[in-house]
């Protein structure tokens, strides 16, 4: 079972999306992914479902689109979002009930094995290691519960370097690519 995952983070630069999605389109174009993770995409202008209607007109690819928006008053601002090629079986999401952010997964039929697929954006900021270690520890908690399948892909801007004690533990749970 091979499949192509590719990540964008839009950082719900509007203003800059605008100006710099067709280059979004043309490595969309190069790279052809069967899953698109998307962090921060935009609500208002409803940028992963141009995405996923640019794909489908331009490059001839068709994405189902499933997206998560942030939660309290970040819900009408922004989100995470999934672009994906294989059939959905289900989808589910976690509020982190931590500043505002969750996470998603889609459980997809991979030529007949199933395959959840997380797309997650944590806490940024160089003081924010606490929050993202509780983040990580409830989404950790979140993918035990959801074992009954052939593999896993964790997704997203982890907001942390490779030395942080969030992204250690999730490193020691899961293989890096």
């Amino acid at each position: 079972m091979q499949f192509r995952v590719a990540i964008l983070n839009h950082q719900k630069a509007m203003d800059r999306w605008k100006r710099r999605r067709e280059l979004v389109v043309e490595q969309l174009d190069n790279l052809r992914p069967d899953v698109l993770a998307l962090n921060e995409i935009d609500m208002p202008t409803e940028s992963a479902r141009w995405l996923q209607r640019v794909a489908l007109e331009r490059l001839g690819l068709q994405y189902s689109l499933l997206q998560q928006s942030q939660v309290n008053a970040l819900s009408e601002v922004g989100g995470q979002a999934l672009l994906v090629r294989f059939p959905v079986v289900e989808s589910a999401n976690l509020d982190y009930r931590s500043l505002d952010r969750v996470a998603q997964v889609a459980r997809l039929d991979v030529d007949g094995t199933l395959v959840d697929v997380y797309v997650t954006h944590l806490q940024a900021g160089d003081d924010q290691e606490p929050a993202r270690q509780v983040q990580v520890e409830r989404l950790l908690r979140w993918v035990d519960t959801r074992d009954d399948i052939g593999a896993r892909v964790i997704c997203g801007d982890f907001n942390a370097t490779p030395e942080a004690s969030s992204v250690r533990e999730m490193a020691a749970k899961f293989q890096s690519v």
